[in-house]
């Protein structure tokens, strides 16, 4: 079973609904230490873990939009991106793979899915929450064009208004 989640593309991406077919690489992606020590719940996850999440909490929030990202010219799987709309705002999350970080595809993926949602959900605000340790998320959302709006113990919340 899948989400019916629009399909996005840019310059060098292509942006897809998850399925139950992506938990391998996500989970993957998910239990890498260095991925997981910036997480609001830090530890490593299973396949089961994963999976019960999907069936029974993605497929049912129609507020949730998780995309697996894939580079064009590869066709590789490099990571999964989401969206999560509360009325007006929407918070964008990411997660890409150890060896397709700094390259910009983040930096491409997340300015498609905030266009998406702003013309699609008519959303206005945009936030982030960032560990505080996590430089490299800080510096994509200040290059996306956020600014740090709170902080709250190791989390920052940074947010972008249209």
């Amino acid at each position: 079973m899948a989400k019916n989640v629009a399909e996005l593309e840019s310059e060098r991406l292509i942006l897809r609904g998850i399925t139950e077919d992506d938990a391998p690489e996500i989970v993957e992606w998910r239990s890498d230490p260095e991925a997981y020590k910036f997480f609001r719940s830090p530890h490593r996850i299973t396949m089961d873990e994963h999976l019960s999440w999907y069936r029974n909490n993605y497929l049912s929030n129609n507020n949730r939009f998780d995309w697996i990202c894939v580079d064009k010219s590869s066709g590789r799987k490099i990571g999964v991106f989401g969206a999560v709309r509360d009325g007006n705002t929407a918070e964008v999350n990411y997660l890409l793979a150890p060896y397709a970080q700094h390259k910009g595809y983040a930096l491409e993926a997340v300015r498609r899915i905030i266009e998406y949602v702003r013309s699609e959900f008519h959303i206005k605000r945009v936030v982030a929450e960032i560990h505080r340790d996590n430089a490299p998320s800080i510096a994509l959302a200040e290059r996306t064009g956020f600014t740090l709006e709170s902080e709250s113990g190791d989390f920052l919340l940074y947010s972008s208004e249209e």
